[in-house]
């Protein structure tokens, strides 16, 4: 079989150089459709994060990155209850209508980016003094029998008082010791959110979409060997801790390798890196499958851990590509700012 070499960079960058930490408490104010209005410092459950679906992707950033919120109705239709009868394909309503309402949110960053879509339910909590109330956001609303759209309250607006981490629309790359058209994949941290790394004119620069605050893994897929770029003290602990728990599972990859561990104590997680591999006759053959993948595991506090995401790096389908050798990069591992682009290079 044809041998392909890879060249993997895998690094957690700290974009604009403050340390991903859970939502910031902050002051401002919620504006509801009735005219009603909450005050006070405005907080998330810590170690929670707004997560938006715009169009195809899917946006995840802190509460300190948000200037302001906003709400408008989507669809508004009235429906009914209804049920199947036996032997009947026609819907039998009962009961009276009830609204039901799609809300479609813009959130402004600080910078002055927005993002369009639906945001995913979402609580917060507004204190003033000694009161706390919760509040939830929604996309999508549905109220009482007989009750109309103007009693079927929701919040229009969420501002801040202060100002918002600047957040730039972009993050910019500069790798070095690439060949020609490399492969670049960004993982971020918590949701493990994919985002789209692409060239940006001269070897080795891309850009790619704002972080919006979380840290993220990246992956290049150079064509010359496998390099990942990990922290160089190892957590022999963790590795053989999640080893263990890779061997008694099942999966259609039935050789899977822990590479490295990195631990994020302040949210009791785990990342794990991991190489999988079908040895077993797949459809008729005996050719393997691999893939290069990023656990994300939730700690408990009696040592357990717990499989909380998974996505992959880059993977062989074709059954013609020999798994690449990996090698971990203590340099990779250190990205830095120079100017308004992070690079490897010293």
């Amino acid at each position: 079989m044809k041998k392909f070499k890879f060249v993997i960079l895998i690094l957690v960058l700290l974009f604009d150089g403050l340390a991903a930490a859970l939502a910031q408490d902050r002051t401002g104010k919620v504006e509801f459709s009735n005219s009603n209005v909450l005050s006070g410092v405005i907080s998330q459950t810590p170690g929670t994060e707004l997560k938006i679906y715009a169009g195809k992707s899917v946006r995840v950033l802190t509460l300190d990155r948000v200037q302001e919120i906003l709400f408008t109705p989507e669809k508004e239709k009235m429906e009914r209850a209804f049920r199947f009868k036996a032997g009947q394909t026609a819907p039998e309503y009962f009961g009276d209508s009830y609204p039901v309402r799609t809300l479609a949110a813009t959130i402004t960053l600080g910078g002055g980016e927005k993002i369009s879509g639906h945001l995913a339910a979402t609580v917060l909590y507004v204190t003033d003094g000694d009161n706390t109330q919760k509040v939830i956001l929604l996309a999508s609303q549905r109220g009482q029998e007989n009750q109309t759209f103007q009693q079927l309250v929701y919040p229009r607006r969420i501002s801040f008082g202060d100002t918002a981490a600047v957040t730039t629309a972009t993050i910019k790359l500069k790798l070095t010791g690439l060949d020609a058209k490399p492969e670049v994949v960004a993982i971020t941290r918590g949701e493990l959110t994919r985002l789209e790394v692409k060239p940006r004119g001269n070897s080795g620069e891309f850009e790619m979409p704002s972080a919006l605050g979380e840290q993220f893994f990246l992956a290049v897929n150079n064509g010359q060997t496998m390099r990942v770029g990990w922290p160089k003290a190892s957590d022999e602990k963790n590795v053989a801790l999640i080893q263990g728990v890779l061997a008694d599972s099942k999966d259609f990859l039935d050789t899977r390798k822990v590479l490295g561990v990195v631990a994020d104590a302040e949210k009791s997680e785990i990342y794990s890196l991991v190489f999988s591999i079908r040895k077993g006759k797949t459809f008729k053959t005996e050719d393997e499958i691999w893939r290069l993948e990023l656990y994300r595991w939730k700690q408990a506090d009696d040592g357990r851990i717990m499989l909380a995401g998974r996505e992959f790096f880059f993977r062989d389908t074709t059954k013609k590509i020999q798994p690449p050798p990996v090698e971990l990069s203590e340099k990779l591992w250190n990205l830095h700012p120079s100017g308004d682009v992070w690079t490897d290079s010293e």
